[in-house]
């Protein structure tokens, strides 16, 4: 439903016109005043004048609100919650008009350039307008300035803003249409899900100070299952700042756990304060895959000019140093966003499925010399166990791994109090306190079973056409817990193999002969611990 018109924009313009010229009728009367009767008895009139003035111009602002409003949403509130001005009446039609074409322009000119260079005149025309266009833009055009990498990060969140107030009411008119016409419909969770997630994202965040700010987003894009970048801390002051990349599965319905890594990252651990002169960005900012595509680099491929983009397009306190966090899947993103050139001062992979087959040593990366990177590998992480898009970054040449404590699995990197949190801490403020890996560099030294997985990976994989290899990811998770679970006969193997198959309809390209064998074949790795 379409927000109700309480007013009318262009009554209002109309009346500002009435008044201007009544305006420049009282400035001919106070100047034949002053000649008249002297200044003294003409200045009455000055207060007339500066009424009109006033009037006038805040009619225009009201003018220009309306019309913004009848798109849904606060867009006062919007402009307020980020200290941008309100008084977007100062912004003519006819600059209105010159703006939107000057947008349009700056973005289709630079289309063709590199994210640095883009950014950079994105910097540039913004720091040409004034305060008062800058806010026009961000509630004019806030589905292109809330997602535009080098614009200012208070407008980028003031549109962002707008347009999360806009989707949500939407989403909740969808979500009861569905819930009255076909409660059973499955969409009905998902968007229960999506409208939760927006919802929150309208409330303040509390920091660990007890204060309460807006949530501040550098990129809300609600299509298909969503993308967000979310800032904790404040960038035109932070000296340290730390770009969070999450793998597969992450989306806006479920957005929320990322939230809270970020959270528990950026509290100081003895005062709960959020860290001073740091921020944190979660950047979800691609479309993560699947389960049954995650064998598949090609969302990675795409996703990482993303990243350079928006890296490109961050500004902090001058000097500021500037980490990358990355995890699952989000490594192999990263791996590839950082061999086109992306800068970052320190890198740090978790949990990850392989870097890619071409990344042989940290010097395939073509990071700036110097640059220290970092790998975490928590024990019963069967995703590092797999290397299905190459070598584990914990065994590459260079990279210096890092211990984890009582993380376990492929979920635990952020946990609270953990090893691996107070690890990450200290790399984002730059402290060099972090606890290194102790033991063998092997991962067949560290986890019985390891090899064998790698094994039944390589061999599931070789026997299916690669547009097919995405639903065989979907087989790897159960196909590798029956092959390890010691309690379960030979034959018991085979069939959860062959069934889980089926279930995806690979069973064309496998009998039941050829599981024998690939199973028979796993059995006879040398079982290392």
């Amino acid at each position: 439903m379409a927000p109700e018109r309480v007013v009318d924009p262009e009554e209002l313009e109309q009346l500002a016109k009435q008044l201007n010229d009544k305006r420049q009728l009282i400035e001919l009367y106070y100047k034949r005043a002053l000649q008249l009767v002297g200044q003294s008895e003409a200045n009455a009139l000055t207060t007339v004048l500066k009424w009109a003035n006033e009037t006038a111009s805040e009619l225009r602002n009201r003018a220009t609100i309306a019309r913004a409003e009848v798109k849904g949403g606060d867009p006062v509130g919007a402009l307020s919650a980020f200290g941008l001005t309100t008084a977007i009446g100062k912004v003519s039609g006819d600059d209105q008009t010159r703006l939107r074409q000057d947008l349009k322009k700056v973005v289709s000119d630079n289309t063709a350039c590199t994210p640095e260079e883009r950014a950079q005149a994105i910097r540039k025309f913004f720091g040409k307008l004034t305060v008062a266009e800058r806010a026009w833009l961000a509630i004019d055009q806030p589905d292109v300035v809330g997602k535009l990498d080098g614009a200012p990060a208070n407008v980028r969140y003031a549109a962002n803003r707008l347009v999360i107030e806009r989707t949500l009411a939407r989403e909740r008119d969808e979500l009861a249409k569905l819930k009255a016409t076909a409660p059973k419909d499955p969409r009905v969770a998902l968007l229960e899900q999506r409208v939760a997630r927006m919802t929150e994202f309208l409330q303040p965040r509390v920091t660990g100070d007890g204060q309460s700010k807006p949530r501040q987003f550098l990129l809300f894009d609600p299509a298909d299952d969503g993308k967000v970048a979310e800032v904790f801390g404040d960038l035109s002051k932070a000296e340290h700042v730390a770009v969070m990349v999450p793998g597969i599965t992450n989306r806006l319905d479920n957005y929320h756990e990322l939230a809270q890594d970020a959270k528990r990252l950026i509290r100081h651990p003895v005062t709960g304060n959020d860290l001073p002169k740091t921020a944190l960005i979660t950047w979800l900012g691609y479309d993560t895959p699947e389960l049954g595509d995650s064998v598949l680099p090609a969302k990675a491929e795409a996703g990482a000019p993303a990243l350079r983009s928006f890296r490109a397009g961050l500004e902090a306190a001058k000097g500021a140093k500037f980490a990358l966090f990355a995890h699952s899947y989000g490594t192999l993103l990263s791996s590839k966003a950082l061999q086109l050139g992306t800068p970052f001062d320190s890198v740090v992979f978790m949990g990850s499925p392989g870097l890619g087959a071409n990344v042989k040593s940290v010097a395939d990366l073509k990071l700036a010399p110097g640059t220290p990177v970092f790998a975490m590998r928590a024990p019963g992480d069967w995703v590092s166990y797999s290397e299905a898009h190459g070598k584990d970054p914990a065994e590459l040449p260079g990279v210096q791994r890092l211990a984890t404590g009582k993380s376990s699995g492929h979920s635990q990197y952020y946990l609270q109090n953990s090893t691996a949190l107070q690890n990450l801490r200290a790399l984002l403020t730059g402290d060099g306190s972090y606890q290194p890996f102790i033991g063998s560099p092997e991962l067949d030294d560290e986890q019985f079973g390891a090899s064998n997985v790698r094994v039944l990976v390589k061999e599931l994989q070789s026997r299916v056409p690669q547009w097919k290899a995405g639903e065989l990811g979907a087989v790897l998770d159960p196909a590798i817990k029956s092959v390890l679970d010691g309690e379960v006969d030979f034959n018991t193997k085979i069939t959860r193999i062959w069934q889980a198959l089926q279930k995806t309809d690979l069973d064309v390209y496998f009998t039941k002969g050829d599981i024998a064998a690939i199973t028979a074949k796993v059995a006879a790795a040398p079982l290392t611990h």
